[in-house]
Parts: structure tokens; C-alpha cells; sequence
């Protein structure tokens, strides 16, 4: 493959995990709500679901793919479900002032396997990733020429954009955390969050 070719997956790549959507504001959600660390875990599923949509169409099996139809039902309501409890839980906090009990307790390993699979049925359920990993890619970029050592080369391409990206939006979110503890601004955030994680959860289930 040329390395025209995969700059200009790099390109693409790189206007997939800047641009903010659904994957991002849970992220930066979860990082207001149990830390960095958290928000992490479910970045890496997130990063898990891509590489799984880039291999299937790689692999020539986006066709199948696009028949799983349960699948992809089971992982939009897990995805919607856990949007939904963040933003009752954002209300929750700023109309009581409480800070609700974490559906996957912080320090346990429940708590990390939860967050990690609830990151990971986010992109097994939202378009934007199928289409571009199923649509866009075999589109510009020749599958014959994706032998393994380049299928490998890729995935490190998408390691190196995706993790100073979603770095970097943990990171300020983390560092508002502190400024986010006045009563007043906590609570407007918290209001914000809420509305944010809801309309997200409404267009996954109404796609």
C-alpha cells in the first residue's frame, strides 16, 4: 500500500475520533463522574469496537456484518441504557445536591469490566463508525492491498490518533473537575450532561 493511501486513512481517521459526538461526551462524562482511569477504560472499549468494525471490513465481511440485526440491537440498548442512567444520575446530582451510587462501583473490577463494556457497545451500536469503517473505507482505500503486516500498520496508525485524542479530552475534562465542584457550576454542568447524555441515548434508539 502506498503511503499516499495511508495518510489518507490517517486523515480520515483523524476527523473520525476529533470530531465530537456521541463516544466523546460519554467519555468526558465519565470522567466528571469517576475519574480519568474510568474514562479510560471506556475510551478503550470504544477503541475495541472500531478495530472490530476496521476487521470486518478488511476482512470482506461487512455484508455479514450488516445482517446481525440482534447484535446490533442488543449493543444500541446496552449503549442507550447506560447513556440514559448517566444523565438520571447528572439530574439526580444537580436537583438533590447527591452524588448517586455508581452503577459499576468505582475500584472493583465489576466497576472496570462494566465501564469497559459499556465504551465498547458504543460504537457496536452507533452509526457514525459503521458507516465510516464499513462504507468509506473499502471506498477509498483497495482491500487487496491490506496484506497482515499492513493490517497491523493500520491498527498502530489508529492507536497513535486515538489515544493523544481521547488523552486530551480526558485531560480537560479532568482538570475542570476541580472548577466544577462550586454548588452553582456543578449544577448547571450537571444539567448540561444530563441533556447531552439523553439526546444521545434518543438518537441511538431511534436510529
Amino acid at each position: 500500500m502506498s503511503p499516499e493511501t495511508l495518510l489518507l486513512f490517517a486523515g480520515a481517521l483523524l476527523i473520525l475520533f476529533v470530531t465530537p459526538g456521541p463516544g466523546i461526551a460519554a467519555m468526558i462524562a465519565r470522567t466528571l463522574d469517576a475519574g480519568p482511569w474510568y474514562a479510560a477504560m471506556y475510551g478503550a472499549g470504544i477503541l475495541t469496537g472500531d478495530i472490530f468494525w476496521f476487521t470486518l471490513a478488511v476482512t470482506g465481511l461487512s455484508a455479514v456484518a450488516q445482517q446481525l440485526e440482534a447484535v446490533w440491537l442488543a449493543a444500541k440498548l446496552v449503549g442507550a441504557g447506560y447513556l440514559l442512567w448517566m444523565a438520571g444520575s447528572a439530574y439526580w446530582s444537580a436537583w438533590t445536591g447527591a452524588r448517586p451510587k455508581p452503577v459499576f462501583a468505582a475500584g472493583s473490577r465489576r466497576g472496570w469490566a462494566g465501564t469497559y463494556l459499556a465504551g465498547l457497545a458504543m460504537p457496536l451500536s452507533n452509526p457514525k463508525p459503521i458507516i465510516f469503517y464499513l462504507t468509506l473505507v473499502p471506498a477509498f482505500i483497495p482491500l487487496e492491498a491490506i496484506t497482515p503486516p499492513v493490517y497491523a500498520l493500520m491498527l498502530l496508525i489508529m492507536l497513535a490518533l486515538a489515544v493523544p485524542t481521547a488523552g486530551a479530552y480526558i485531560g480537560a475534562a479532568h482538570k475542570a473537575r476541580d472548577w466544577l465542584k462550586t454548588p452553582a457550576v456543578r449544577r448547571g454542568a450537571d444539567i448540561l450532561t444530563g441533556s447531552v447524555m439523553l439526546a444521545i441515548a434518543v438518537v441511538l434508539l431511534l436510529r
